[in-house]
């Protein structure tokens, strides 16, 4: 081979990229993770020749725009560039720092821009851009003219807003994925994310030996979340581990702006999270850092309704402006993120407290607190008011999604002197949201706090107290709860209240049950039925009455006289269109159904409890239908489901803080169950499946409840599951297309034999032909 000709001096003059078809910054560190991102700027690419990343400062931008250009590079004849914007304050000089990166020669009078379109007329490369933010519209003009007058030119710009060109191609840089917070007394999700990834390799970059363990693994993901996924703010926190442990990191959090910074913190705007963060608030107008700071007040997300009721503020500011348009400027700044399809905003943690600094500094946060309490506390007052029918899941779930705002909301009011029996008006309101979610030690907490800073004997109160000790009768404490009842008696007593005390006979008739006291309890409830039928049927929790009832039939051994209680109850609540109580009172006939021994009408009833169980997110309610659905299955011989799913909810229930479930009758019969496992399976067998079910997400376990194969990925089909070894065997026949007849013929028996298998596999099954137990073995025997 010969070697190449060397460029000409005059070629080299009029394209000086011949000799170096690059120039791009060599990278320090290990790029971690960003495949999705990559491959989308590489299509981007494809069907643009301007594509901005756009995204919050800190968020990686521009190591992916150098990662994805070192990428694509070989496509462009003359290779591709990058400069870097940051240090440029003059707008007029943009073109011939432009130009000075690209090593084009300055020597001609003219105007920079066309000057430098000029030159650029017949490159094919790519052009990267870098921190457009401070300088968009002269960015903005210089890439139209480039982009027009040099046909075989890309421009890869990243920004903090978009350039707003036409034919601009926008990506938003989110985050780096986190790992899920895990449930109320779960442990966190052992799968390691890209945060955690990155965190571990610039951790081991500062303390050589460092590796993720099972010690650190919970903090370091809890960091990470805590960071929002910012690559910046996390490779700060890994510096800090020259001098502290991640355990002490985490802890000094509380003060992040403080933390993550570096002993040369004036050199560069990412030296710490606090000039990355003053960067963005420079950028904005007076009326974005206005709205900036107020909506700090938000926790989490927020609807346009709450940031509306937020700016109408008694004194207005000559900054305000329409809300909608200073929450656009700022959702195209990255500082405020669109979720839910537009319907709703969130800044990342680190935003939010860098502005409520700003509010704090504005003297408006006790205003601007008081007026999102006040919103989130008719929000959740009307919610509860239309709770109903059809409206009662969606109203619900709505509630769900502003939790955090609602919990803000609670603590202001309580840490506010002369708010505080705003507060507890709103706990009791709140009785059946709590309940309907499963959140029994949140409502504990919450009516714990309101009950000590509101000491007068008011109606309220004793609303409160019997809440709390309802709720510490779910939850197995029984101590706590007997004092408050009392109370709560008592003040009904003062009060004259008839409603609270049919409350209390239904309270005091659920703490009958779990104190194995079933004719104390059938007392109690009948009492407070009666006492319902009287004054109405007012609240949820006593549209639940009839619901106990039949359970305390069904524990005492008279199921027929429970499915009876049932179908009145079913009739309360569906003329209250009350969807909850309709769920769990279906959930109840089913175990009456299963204590008699009909199995199908069990599960129907119990997978139609489970639905709505799931619509509402209910996880209380959902592993009680999971208990129920693993005993059909145990009673059905099918061990391995039946073991999976009772030993799932069995890490359910220590989740949601319910350690004595339903009561010990309750206890009982769930033991009953797994000791049927134990001894229907191999001890090696029944361990297994019991850790694999500990194991199990909520979902999982769902589906597996509904008919997904049990076993652990890859497990051996040691397993009939609910058929016996012929029936197995039948079933495999099915599914090799042979006639009854063949089968006979090939397991030499006779053909009314195999008939008779074949009905039997479909009773099993709950099959209604020969292709479903072809598709059933057919799975099986693929461990689907």
């Amino acid at each position: 081979m010969g070697v190449p000709p060397k460029p000409t001096i005059r070629a080299a003059m009029i394209d000086p990229g011949v000799e170096r078809r690059s120039d791009l910054p060599a990278e320090m560190t290990r790029f971690i993770g960003r495949r999705r991102e990559l491959a989308e700027i590489e299509r981007a690419l494809d069907r643009s020749r301007l594509v901005t990343l756009c995204g919050v400062g800190g968020v990686g931008k521009s190591r992916l725009a150098l990662r994805a250009a070192g990428a694509v590079r070989g496509r462009y004849a003359d290779g591709a560039r990058f400069i870097e914007l940051s240090s440029l304050r003059k707008p007029d000089l943009l073109a011939r720092s432009v130009a000075d990166a690209l090593d084009l020669p300055d020597r001609s009078a003219g105007d920079p821009v066309a000057l430098l379109a000029e030159r650029l007329a017949e490159r094919h490369l790519l052009l990267v851009l870098d921190t457009c933010e401070h300088l968009v519209e002269a960015c903005a003009m210089l890439a139209e003219v480039l982009l027009r007058a040099a046909p075989r030119l890309c421009i890869l710009a990243t920004s903090r807003e978009p350039l707003d060109v036409m034919g601009e191609h926008i990506l938003i840089v989110p985050p780096l994925d986190t790992p899920a917070p895990p449930e109320p007394g779960g442990a966190e999700d052992e799968t390691e994310c890209d945060s955690i990834r990155l965190f571990a390799d610039r951790a081991e970059a500062m303390v050589p030996g460092f590796a993720l363990d099972p010690e650190n693994r919970q903090v370091v993901a809890r960091l990470c979340r805590r960071l929002d996924g910012l690559p910046l703010a996390i490779e700060l926190a890994a510096v800090r581990l020259r001098v502290m442990s991640v355990e002490q990191v985490d802890r000094r959090l509380g003060d992040r702006f403080r933390l993550l910074g570096t002993a040369r913190s004036n050199r560069d705007r990412h030296q710490t999270l606090r000039a990355t963060v003053e960067w963005s608030h420079e950028l904005c107008t007076p009326a974005e850092r206005l709205l900036w700071a107020r909506l700090s007040v938000f926790p989490g997300s927020f609807g346009l309704e709450a940031a509306e009721h937020l700016q109408q503020s008694r004194a207005r500011d000559a900054r305000d402006t329409d809300l909608l348009d200073v929450l656009g400027r700022l959702v195209e700044k990255s500082i405020v993120l669109r979720e839910d399809d537009g319907r709703r905003y969130r800044m990342l943690d680190t935003i939010r407290e860098y502005g409520a600094e700003r509010l704090g500094d504005l003297g408006e946060e006790h205003e601007l607190r008081l007026r999102h309490r006040e919103h989130y506390f008719a929000l959740a007052s009307d919610s509860m008011r239309d709770a109903v029918g059809e409206r009662q899941i969606p109203l619900t779930r709505r509630l769900r999604g502003e939790s955090a705002n609602l919990r803000v909301a609670l603590d202001h009011a309580l840490s506010s002197p002369g708010d505080e029996p705003a507060a507890l008006e709103l706990a009791v309101e709140l009785q059946s949201y709590w309940m309907a979610l499963g959140l029994l030690g949140e409502a504990r907490l919450w009516y714990g706090r309101a009950l000590d800073a509101c000491p007068d004997a008011t109606p309220e109160r004793g609303w409160a107290c019997h809440a709390a000790a309802m709720f510490a009768n779910l939850q197995g404490d029984q101590a706590a709860a007997r004092p408050l009842l009392d109370e709560a008696r008592e003040l009904a007593d003062r009060h004259g209240d008839a409603d609270l005390h049919a409350h209390i006979l239904q309270t005091a008739g659920r703490m009958a049950l779990y104190a194995e006291d079933l004719a104390g309890a059938a007392e109690l409830h009948e009492r407070a039925r009666a006492a319902y039928n009287e004054i109405g049927y007012r609240t949820p929790y006593a549209l639940g009455n009839d619901m106990l009832l039949a359970s305390v039939h069904a524990f005492g051994g008279e199921p027929d006289r429970a499915l009876e209680v049932c179908e009145e109850g079913l009739k309360v609540s569906r003329e209250h269109g009350d969807l909850w109580t309709q769920s769990f009172t279906l959930y109840v006939r089913a175990a009456a159904y299963w204590l008699r021994g009909d199995l199908d009408p069990a599960r129907d009833d119990v997978l139609a409890a489970l639905r709505t169980k799931e619509d509402f997110g209910d996880l209380f309610g959902i592993t009680i239908c999971l208990d129920l659905l693993g005993a059909i299955a145990v009673s059905s011989g099918d061990l391995v489901r039946g073991a999976v799913l009772l030993n799932s909810t069995q890490a359910l229930w220590r989740t949601l803080g319910a350690p004595v479930q339903l009561g010990p009758f309750y206890l009982v019969i769930l033991e009953g169950l797994r000791e049927e496992c134990r001894k229907g399976l191999a001890p090696d067998a029944y361990a297994g499946l019991s850790e694999h079910g500990q194991a199990l997400s909520v979902d999982a376990t769902v589906a597996i409840a509904r008919g997904a194969d049990p076993r652990p990925e890859g497990a051996a089909d040691d397993d009939p599951g609910p058929l016996t070894p012929r029936e197995n065997e039948v079933a495999r026949l099915v599914a090799r297309g042979l006639t009854n007849r063949e089968i006979a013929d090939a397991l030499g028996i006779a053909k009314r034999t195999v008939d008779s298998h074949i009905e039997h596999i479909m009773t099993k099954l709950r099959v209604a032909s020969r292709a479903q137990i072809a598709a059933w073995s057919s799975l099986r025997s693929r461990g689907a």
